[in-house]
């Protein structure tokens, strides 16, 4: 008798794991503060929205980090339901379905104030300067290819902190980086005066919308991208999604505990 009790135990425990395993989204993604990061409150703005957007049908998600190379090919398995945040791109629209954009940056060309770089309207004006950029991200096909042409000076560096630890050491003469993210970066990990040295050309290189993105070869992937749409579009009629963006403008995510 004990046998069967013990059976039916284990085969209880599976079904349950099993039914609460099908209310959990796993999803890839990578360090990007403030929208998203281990370190900040609720995983940054874009962590918080998505968590919110998928409890309002039921669901819990869990978040896994890696380097952005990594996270891209790990969102090509079936290991996990989505990855976020991305750059809309045609490219990887072959492989992925792109969700409503969760929010859109302008992307700049940081540099020190002592750079004299005004005035330029194309990549060609810009051809004379070193270029740091972060391995991984997308950027603009335009900016890769006159990287390949020997149009552009570009040092690509694993992460974001390099780069802007290169700039201030005079080793490249350009940063491209999203406005807000770009500040965040620096108010947390460099001094005030190292921070005062540092500006952007006004003029966006480009602006960019940033999507959750599902990968068309999961059989559930379009079932979770219309949850996801429609819940965002509930959270932004309901307020809530200008409640937590102008939390993101007041430092809340990034604030201490």
């Amino acid at each position: 008798m004990r046998w069967l009790i013990n059976l039916l135990l284990v085969t209880t425990t599976s079904v349950l794991a099993d039914i609460n395993d099908e209310k959990v989204i796993k999803i890839v993604t990578g360090e990007y503060p403030p929208w998203i990061s281990k370190s900040l409150k609720h995983g940054g703005f874009a962590q918080h929205m998505t968590s919110e957007v998928f409890k309002l049908a039921g669901y819990d998600v869990r978040y896994f980090y890696y380097p952005w190379a990594r996270t891209f090919k790990e969102a090509q398995t079936d290991k996990y339901h989505a990855t976020m945040v991305w750059y809309y791109s045609s490219e990887r629209e072959r492989l992925f379905y792109h969700s409503d954009s969760l929010y859109t940056e302008e992307v700049v060309f940081f540099h020190l104030k002592t750079t004299a770089f005004s005035g330029w309207q194309s990549l060609d004006d810009i051809g004379s300067f070193r270029i740091g950029a972060t391995r991984g991200y997308t950027y603009t096909p335009e900016f890769w290819d006159a990287h390949k042409n020997n149009r552009l000076n570009i040092i690509v560096n694993s992460n974001d902190v390099i780069n802007f630890n290169m700039l201030i050491k005079k080793r490249i003469d350009l940063f491209l980086s999203a406005t807000v993210a770009g500040y965040s970066l620096l108010l947390k990990e460099f001094s005030k005066e190292q921070v005062e040295k540092i500006t952007f050309h006004p003029r966006p290189y480009f602006t960019n919308t940033n999507h959750l993105l599902f990968f068309k070869k999961r059989h559930d992937s379009k079932k979770l991208l219309n949850i996801f749409n429609d819940g965002l579009r509930r959270l932004k009629k309901k307020g809530v999604y200008g409640k937590y963006y102008d939390m993101l403008l007041e430092g809340y995510y990034t604030s201490p505990e």
